[in-house]
């Protein structure tokens, strides 16, 4: 499937929704590739599914045929988990993502893990550009340009 990107960062638009400003209405986002992540503040899995809980209970994870999830940042200059910590800091996280989307849209196709937003390294992504999700390939391709 192939749609343009909306989203960002999910506690800034946890935030917007909340305050009602900015957002367009649901059927605006209608066929869109939501491409979501998380910041360095590093919110714990269960915040995670309650934004997405939140989303998904206005219809937005409905509306879009795919999410396309950044890798969450599980440490910064001052903090460094093991190894262990770290992948069972992004499991969590990939647990809660899933939870959401199998209980708000089941059929929508995800994409986990990709580097972008607050990670490194980091894949550009403009929002609002297309990009094409091909599940069966497992491929992700953004179409920069005409």
């Amino acid at each position: 499937m192939s749609g343009p990107t909306w989203g960002g960062n999910l506690e800034i638009l946890h935030w917007n929704l909340a305050a009602g400003r900015w957002i367009r209405p649901t059927e605006a986002y209608a066929g869109c590739v939501l491409v979501l992540e998380t910041s360095e503040e590093r919110p714990p899995a269960t915040e995670v599914y309650r934004m997405l809980r939140n989303m998904g209970e206005r219809g937005l994870l409905e509306a879009s045929p795919a999410l396309v999830w950044g890798r969450p940042p599980v440490g910064d200059h001052a903090h460094h988990p093991s190894p262990d910590d770290a992948a069972s800091l992004r499991r969590a996280n990939r647990d809660a993502v899933l939870e959401a989307v199998a209980q708000y849209h089941p059929d929508m196709v995800v994409v986990l893990d990709v580097d972008l937003g607050h990670t490194s390294p980091q894949w550009v992504l403009p929002y609002g550009g297309r990009v094409t999700v091909d599940g069966e390939r497992q491929r992700l391709t953004a179409h920069f340009g005409r």
